[in-house]
């Protein structure tokens, strides 16, 4: 659990600069809008910072992180280069709303669960297994080192069952930022065509089984219908 902590409360902000060049947005173009945005929001903050994150991937990403004081806004060079400024609103409307929304928080919980039902399964499994086979295996107890591979068989199958969960877990989560962010930012068009750009390394419209049981983030076709649904109910022209 304290690896859990230390991995969504403190990596992002101490660990995470270890393996990645982090200095200053200057270009008040597009370090002001942000600034406004997040202080629109209730988070305060004067700290916008690039990462260098071109070095590992082509991604387009930014990230809203720390806790008592430390709080800051991140965004990587390739949303810089890729990205028109409607679209960089858009990325930060969305990141913004899983701060403001307390997703961490909710992240840290379910897993915190997630392992204390974990070690209770792998003890209930273990004790099991042994009475079962065991003597035959020449393990002699759950601490006999013997016994490593067959806790990593009982911990992968759990988590292996637990996939369609962790992935549901997170998809309302990136579905409610998707929301919160298009509240914020009001840029449904440029929302939808940072969606476009996630078809290099997700799949645009798989069926909802697939999507159910293997998608972390809604698929990018629901993403954009989203977003012109909410294009739609809020910039439709009203009667006179």
């Amino acid at each position: 659990m304290l690896f859990v902590v230390i991995g969504a409360l403190i990596g992002p902000v101490f660990v995470a600069p270890l393996f990645n060049k982090y200095t200053p947005l200057t270009d008040a173009r597009i370090r002001d809008p942000i600034l406004r945005l997040a202080r629109t929001n209730g988070i305060e903050t004067d700290k916008v910072y690039v990462v260098d994150a071109s070095r590992q991937s082509t991604r387009v990403s930014a990230n809203v992180s720390g806790i008592l004081g430390t709080e800051r806004i991140s965004l990587n060079d390739n949303l810089l280069r890729r990205c028109t400024l409607p679209e960089v609103a858009a990325v930060m409307g969305h990141e913004m709303g899983h701060y403001v929304l307390h997703h961490v928080y909710m992240f840290v919980l379910f897993y915190t669960l997630v392992i204390v039902a974990g070690f209770a399964i792998l003890q209930r499994g273990f004790h099991w297994a042994m009475r079962r086979g065991g003597d035959r295996w020449g393990i002699r107890g759950v601490d006999d080192p013997a016994g490593l591979p067959l806790a990593l068989m009982i911990l992968s199958a759990y988590f292996f069952v637990l996939t369609p969960a962790f992935n549901t877990f997170t998809r309302a989560d990136e579905a409610a930022a998707d929301i919160f962010g298009l509240n914020a930012a009001r840029q449904p068009d440029a929302s939808a065509l940072v969606d476009l750009k996630l078809v290099e390394y997700r799949k645009v419209d798989p069926g909802p089984i697939e999507e159910f049981l293997f998608y972390d983030h809604p698929s990018p076709r629901n993403r954009i219908y989203q977003a012109m649904e909410w294009k739609a109910e809020q910039l439709a022209p009203t009667s006179p």
